[in-house]
């Protein structure tokens, strides 16, 4: 077949998939001709580099070509492939930035294992409309039958039975005790998260993707690590501030988070002791306990040491705002430390002078419970 009657061929085959999309999707613009005026030739050839979609070069240096910089959007207008007025996102710098999503540069869609623009998005298929709107699940950039969050798990999901940290989609499942809601609505929903989310769900990009909310939209690259759009405090150190979590705080009212009736212990810990928020939390989920508590997962390497007078590193709940932690950190054995009702219940029984046969279980009856306080005992050390 001759070049020619290839490309026309390849043209009609853009105009029968730009034709059957739905109402909700818009127009991409590279099946737009008033913008990319040599239509498919602007980056297909009749012969191409080898095992690429005929691309006269390798993937990442032909999207770059009007996606780097405006002297390079320059030159394409002045071949005439692209419309004078056409304003392509540029990502040049966004992909120098400090985090950035790892892109093969030599490769094409067809090379194994290699990460290509077309591994997230699909340039002959128009983009799902409504993404971006607060509390509604996005579409695919790359398949608008199928959920965003999906195509990030498709490579950011582990190996079933096989822990590790890189499997985010273990995290996120919505049949764990807890997970940010990507999947479904949370079970539960916390008096810090906004109203207008409750119920609701969130995206991958709600969190990652550009820290300049000027610049091209998407989890290209970021200054904040791991492509993060805000900050994030992940060590411990660094005194609370808006600005600190400000990652958090868009969803999660701050006054709400520091109000010791709401959150028993947050206070002492985020503001006097000066504790990140991933010391105990994990951001995408945990699979066995309450409020995206990470202890005791296999995967997380945990910045906090067991307790040293039980060997355990876990977190019992007993509802919302009430449980018991077993670790050491900060200087403190919470061996268990109790908060909230717990912690209450606790201070009740150890003042209640206990005579020796009170100190027994009754015979025959199993203990439930941490049971009753033993005053010849070390007091457990709640938090400070």
């Amino acid at each position: 077949m001759s070049r020619s009657p290839l490309i026309r061929l390849i043209a009609l085959g853009g105009i029968v998939a730009a034709a059957s999309l739905t109402a909700g999707t818009k127009l991409n613009p590279h099946l737009d001709e008033t913008m990319v005026r040599r239509g498919c030739p602007a980056c297909h050839t009749g012969h191409g580099v080898s095992q690429s979609p005929m691309l006269s070069k390798a993937q990442k240096e032909t999207c770059l070509a009007c996606h780097n910089d405006s002297f390079g959007v320059d030159q394409q207008v002045a071949a005439s492939a692209l419309a004078a007025d056409a304003r392509p996102p540029l990502l040049g710098s966004t992909l120098s930035k400090i985090s950035v999503h790892p892109l093969s540069a030599e490769a094409n869609s067809s090379d194994q294992n290699a990460v290509v623009c077309t591994s997230c998005h699909s340039p002959h298929r128009s983009m799902p409309a409504g993404r971006g709107v607060a509390g509604a699940k996005n579409r695919s950039p790359k398949d608008p039958a199928s959920f965003e969050y999906q195509l990030c798990e498709s490579c950011h999901g582990g190996v079933p039975g096989s822990p590790n940290r890189t499997d985010v989609a273990r995290l996120v499942d919505s049949t764990n005790r807890s997970y940010h809601p990507l999947e479904a609505p949370a079970t539960e929903r916390s008096p810090s998260v906004a109203s207008s989310l409750s119920g609701r769900e969130i995206n991958c990009v709600d969190c990652h993707g550009n820290d300049d909310a000027g610049g091209p939209r998407g989890p290209h690259g970021s200054n904040v690590a791991p492509l993060l759009r805000n900050n994030y405090r992940v060590t411990d150190g660094a005194a609370e501030s808006q600005s600190a979590f400000a990652l958090c705080y868009k969803c999660h009212d701050r006054t709400t988070l520091l109000d010791k009736s709401a959150f028993p212990e947050h206070r002492e810990h985020i503001v006097d002791e000066k504790t990140s928020c991933a010391t105990c939390h994990d951001a995408h989920g945990s699979v066995n306990n309450r409020s995206l508590i990470g202890f005791g997962d296999p995967s997380r390497p945990s910045p906090v040491l067991p307790s040293s007078s039980t060997g355990r590193l876990a977190f019992v709940s007993s509802g919302p705002g009430s449980g018991a932690c077993y670790l050491n950190c900060h200087g403190v054995e919470h061996g268990p430390a109790n908060y909230g009702a717990a912690k209450i219940q606790q201070t009740i029984r150890s003042a209640v002078p206990l005579a020796p046969a009170d100190l027994l279980p009754p015979r025959g009856r199993p203990v439930h419970g941490p049971g009753p306080i033993d005053p010849r005992r070390p007091r457990q050390i709640d938090f400070p």
